[in-house]
């Protein structure tokens, strides 16, 4: 008898208490799911739009191996968007599909096909619109208006002049105008003010505005639309994530961008407001065909973006997905001329070469430095530099084939050696660290470089030294010839680079892909390097105190402390993973912490700084000492206000 009362209650109990559970979920956004506002009837006062998007595709029609699992490809990636849109439509909602650009460029389906594969399944997928993106004109304008003619799908551009190539003018228009009952919704498209420094394939195409003034005409276009009574207004852009800030912030007009180019994975989208109470929102799903995201917009009744109803999510592309068999069936087709790429092995990875994108220099970018370097020997090479933006693809552990390298350096770049001055060696590192860790950013071979990214651009290199034949580090000599090394894109000014005045000019004829299987070949077995050759560090943090101590000030509230020492400034590694700007760096002073307001002082004593210039290999008599302070987040905190810092090397003398 009591146990049937307490099960009575506790169903009056759940049934009580269920409703508010669910108010609840709404109310946190939370929900079994995606938030899906119903969609407004004629008359209504909400209009939802679901727009389905990708970007940066760069022709990974298959999977791949990314992390020690299997990722991506346009099959599981089509199959999700296929989903998707069956989904919204069986819930009446409003839907479009839209790509971002740069589907094209990045594996050995688009070097032997041009993009045709890429259009093809763009078209079994079911995109309605595409902007283009800067690798869409690595084979020239011409190539890319012959594969654009197959497309099914919307292609929108208002920034590019195309003119010159009359039949890919004809087939891009500035924006195109989508119907939805008795809304219409229109979708502007726009590319990175960067483009005519991206590409060499532009056949007299070229921005119709550049510099300062580059959002003008994609403000101009929106404005026309304003007038024309569109209030509800989506840009899809090939721009990156910081230009769609800078396009959000001076077009408030703009609903939301869907964006591309920098990479950038949003798992959260980006919201501008603005002044007049309204709103843009900003989405990017990363590279490469690992996700495939869904921004579900709850438009007003006045065309305004209610974000707290609106909704945002990225599907990752994994091997849980069900790949579609017309997909799967038609890229094993296309790539049966090619299986004989990935059956000839090169060489071998003992471990994952990780990610290319970060502040210090990256293992796959040294590898490919090391094997231009190996390659100039014969030139006197003395240091080599390859831009980021011209990697690709990752490389994990285990057999390296010649498709996996033809995959990580795509482009038909050659490898190019001169002699330049010190002087253009330092111009290049501050042009290569001038900005965001994109594209233009350089690894390097045969240079130790200290930047502090927080100064102005032009300045913030704070030492180069260079190693010469006897492996002897030096400061760069700015009146100095150096014997150089690097691509011909960048060579000829790709990434806005500058080599005038550069002599002895040796053009190979070797592709820097076969670069990289001359270099396998001879070292059948590498290994990622652990970082030490490029170190951002952030100057004024540390400073040495008369009264035998050293300050640091400026770091996070109960930042814990790592005090390093070194023979010189130089960059060298500490726990296998931190880039330090000492050479023979060890670390003496650890388990230390900041005070509340961010400042520590380590006072110290003579006869430790003697021992510990014998222990990281102080040379008798020599009385120099260099000190650096590691600074990592408190425990917990993953900020980005307070990621890990380096602070300036400070020299100290022992007695």
């Amino acid at each position: 008898m009591a146990t049937r009362t307490i099960k009575q209650f506790s169903l009056k109990a759940f049934k009580i208490i269920l409703p508010l559970i669910l108010l609840l979920c709404l109310a946190l956004n939370l929900g079994f799911g995606s938030l899906s506002p119903v969609k407004a009837k004629d008359g209504g006062k909400e209009f939802l739009l679901t727009i389905i998007h990708t970007n940066d595709i760069h022709a990974h029609d298959e999977p791949y191996l990314y992390k020690g699992k299997m990722v991506g490809g346009l099959a599981r990636l089509g199959h999700t968007v296929r989903d998707l849109r069956a989904k919204a439509l069986e819930e009446e909602k409003n839907v479009i599909v839209a790509d971002a650009g740069d589907v094209f460029q990045g594996s050995t389906l688009y070097s032997h096909y041009h993009g045709e594969v890429e259009i093809n399944l763009m078209n079994m997928i079911g995109y309605d619109v595409f902007t283009l993106g800067n690798h869409e004109f690595d084979d020239g304008a011409s190539n890319l208006a012959k594969q654009l003619a197959r497309a099914k799908f919307d292609l929108i551009n208002c920034n590019l002049d195309m003119s010159p190539v009359k039949k890919l003018n004809a087939l891009v228009k500035p924006y195109v105008v989508k119907k939805f009952g008795d809304q219409k919704v229109a979708f502007v498209g726009a590319i990175t003010p960067q483009m005519e420094l991206l590409s060499g394939g532009l056949e007299g195409s070229k921005l119709k505005a550049k510099g300062d003034t580059w959002t003008a005409p994609i403000k101009k276009q929106v404005e026309e639309l304003k007038q024309k009574g569109f209030d509800k207004i989506i840009l899809v852009t090939h721009c990156g994530v910081d230009e769609d800030r800078e396009l959000a912030e001076a077009v408030p007009d703009i609903d939301a961008i869907i964006g591309g180019h920098s990479h950038t994975m949003l798992d959260k989208r980006i919201i501008v407001k603005h002044d007049n109470g309204t709103s843009t929102t900003i989405v990017q799903t990363g590279c490469y065909s690992r996700y495939v995201g869904q921004l579900d917009l709850v438009f007003d009744d006045q065309g305004r973006v209610n974000t707290k109803r609106s909704f945002y999510r990225l599907h990752p592309v994994t091997e849980k997905i069900t790949a579609d068999t017309d997909i799967k069936e038609y890229v094993a087709t296309m790539v049966k001329p090619l299986l004989h790429l990935r059956h000839e092995i090169v060489g071998f990875a003992t471990e994952d070469f990780g990610n290319k994108v970060r502040r210090s220099d990256s293992a796959i970018g040294n590898l490919v430095c090391d094997a231009i370097y190996e390659l100039g020997s014969e030139y006197g090479v003395e240091i080599t530099m390859h831009n980021r933006g011209g990697i690709r693809g990752n490389l994990e552990k285990g057999p390296i084939s010649v498709e996996t390298v033809e995959q990580i350096l795509p482009f038909d770049n050659f490898a190019v050696f001169s002699s330049i001055k010190g002087s253009q060696v330092k111009a290049v590192l501050e042009h290569s660290l001038g900005g965001a860790i994109g594209g233009k950013f350089m690894d390097v071979r045969g240079l130790k470089v200290a930047y502090d990214p927080e100064k102005p651009r032009g300045e913030r290199v704070v030492f180069v030294q260079c190693q010469d034949k006897s492996g002897k580090w030096s400061p760069l000599d700015p009146d100095r010839w150096y014997k150089f090394g690097i691509n011909s894109y960048n060579f000829a000014g790709g990434e806005g680079y500058e080599f005038k005045g550069a002599k002895d000019i040796v053009n190979t004829k070797l592709r820097i892909s076969q670069v990289l299987q001359k270099y396998l070949k001879n070292h059948t077995k590498i290994q990622p390097q652990k970082p030490n050759r490029l170190v951002a560090i952030h100057s004024g943090l540390l400073k040495a105190k008369a009264q035998d101590k050293i300050s640091l000030t400026g770091v996070a509230p109960g930042a814990r402390l790592a005090v390093v020492a070194g023979t010189a400034p130089g960059v060298s590694t500490i726990y296998n993973a931190f880039p330090v700007p000492l050479n023979n760096a060890s670390v003496i002073g650890k388990s230390l912490k900041a005070d509340t307001e961010g400042r520590f002082d380590w006072p110290y004593k003579k006869a430790e700084l003697s021992k510990a210039l014998s222990r990281i290999g102080g040379k008798e008599g020599k009385k120099d000492l260099w000190l650096c302070v590691v600074a990592h987040p408190p425990k917990g905190d993953r900020s980005a206000q307070t990621r890990t810092l380096i602070s300036n090397p400070v020299n100290l003398t022992v007695h």
